[in-house]
């Protein structure tokens, strides 16, 4: 039975890692998903809500996927549940893959153009259910809301706190190092890191597991990373920003027209009945995930489910600790609205050698990411 809940668990981790006479780096990774954006922004969509496609959203959409929706074979435009998206995206997807099975006016060409299109309707449809955070040119930053509500102001708080754990001397550092994984396509990390970081470069100093030739329009001048204080954020559904020429990146945090889009869609993993992460943006991240987590003493998971279908994520996520013995000096802890019995079995089905009752260093918190935060940062306080 734990003697300590897990935030204060949480806190213990993070100020024993700077304990005067220990140059040791603690490595915390967030694992994140769309509960975590809804923590920043309430409208945030999840992807049921992202993936529901509404008739009028389509009719009123410049787009040609409609045309597409009216043919023999395809879900029709009425049937705009994420279950038929994820049926339209995987027709279109195996007969790109498989050209034996095109049908008749289907070539490589009309499919790309396809997919492109529903990634270009996503953006569209997320800027339909809230506001996404564009990079401001003029100031060169992510700019907060005028007003920040509460929720904001605990999640800042939370990753400064922890940004003061991070020592640095001599091009060493220890105490805390925090890096990301995150399912979702938006720009909250991004968002969170420029309003925490004191640097002014703050998408330089950002590691991507791809490096851009272009970050918003401009060369990439800082190519080699070579020191622990820069920040990771591996993007493994893809993103709005994230676009691939021949396998030369740019990313594009400004804001872009439909048209725009279409021609260069985002690179994004877009639920279908096969998901497909071979593509070279996918195959370069993936690899730097899992040795992201290999290294990771701290893995916290917020606002993902763990769901069955996921099986490839809840298997990228057991590199933490693939086995007991990884798992010694590790710690886990999964926050999420579930309750907490049904936390402990998902937890136990991604770790399946894991006995929730008899190990000390896995922790589950049922409710709110920002309760959570407050609850840690009181420890600090008291």
């Amino acid at each position: 039975m734990k003697l300590r809940n897990p935030a204060q668990a949480f806190y213990e981790v993070v100020t024993k890692s700077s304990d005067s006479g220990r140059d040791i780096l603690t490595n915390i990774t967030f694992f994140v998903g769309a509960g975590f954006s809804k923590s920043w922004d309430i409208n945030s969509p999840t992807g049921n809500e992202l993936f529901t496609l509404p008739k009028e959203f389509i009719e009123n959409s410049p787009s040609e996927i409609k045309d597409l929706l009216t043919q023999p074979g395809y879900p029709t435009i009425e049937d705009t549940s994420p279950e038929k998206f994820k049926e339209l995206v995987y027709q279109l997807n195996m007969q790109l893959k498989y050209p034996g099975i095109r049908t008749r006016y289907m070539d490589e060409n009309s499919l790309n153009i396809a997919l492109g299109e529903l990634k270009a309707l996503t953006q569209k449809r997320f800027e339909e259910i809230t506001a996404i955070n564009y990079f401001d040119e003029e100031t060169g930053t992510f700019p907060l809301p005028k007003e920040l509500t509460e929720k904001q102001r605990r999640i800042l708080k939370l990753f400064k706190w922890l940004r003061s754990y991070q020592k640095e001397d001599r091009g060493f550092t220890s105490g805390v190092h925090v890096d990301f994984i995150s399912t979702n396509y938006d720009y909250v990390i991004e968002t969170i890191l420029d309003n925490v970081i004191e640097s002014k470069n703050v998408l330089r100093n950002i590691y991507r597991g791809i490096t851009p030739t272009k970050i918003c329009g401009r060369n990439n001048e800082n190519v080699i990373h070579d020191h622990w204080a820069i920040d990771s954020i591996f993007k493994i559904n893809g993103g709005f920003e994230i676009l691939n020429s021949y396998n030369n990146y740019h990313l594009d945090y400004r804001q872009r027209s439909f048209e725009e889009i279409k021609l260069k869609p985002p690179e994004l993993m877009m639920p279908s009945k096969e998901q497909n992460y071979t593509n070279h943006y996918f195959s370069s991240v993936f690899p730097k995930a899992v040795r992201l987590l290999h290294e990771s003493r701290v893995l916290v998971i917020v606002g993902y489910s763990l769901s069955e279908e996921d099986a490839l994520l809840k298997f990228l996520i057991r590199q933490f600790a693939e086995d007991l013995r990884d798992v010694h000096g590790k710690y886990i802890f999964y926050i999420d609205y579930t309750k907490e019995e049904n936390m402990v079995k998902k937890l136990q089905n991604c770790f399946k050698y894991i006995n929730y009752l008899d190990v000390d260093n896995i922790f589950a918190y049922s409710g709110c990411f920002t309760d959570w935060i407050e609850q840690v940062i009181s420890y600090d306080q008291g």
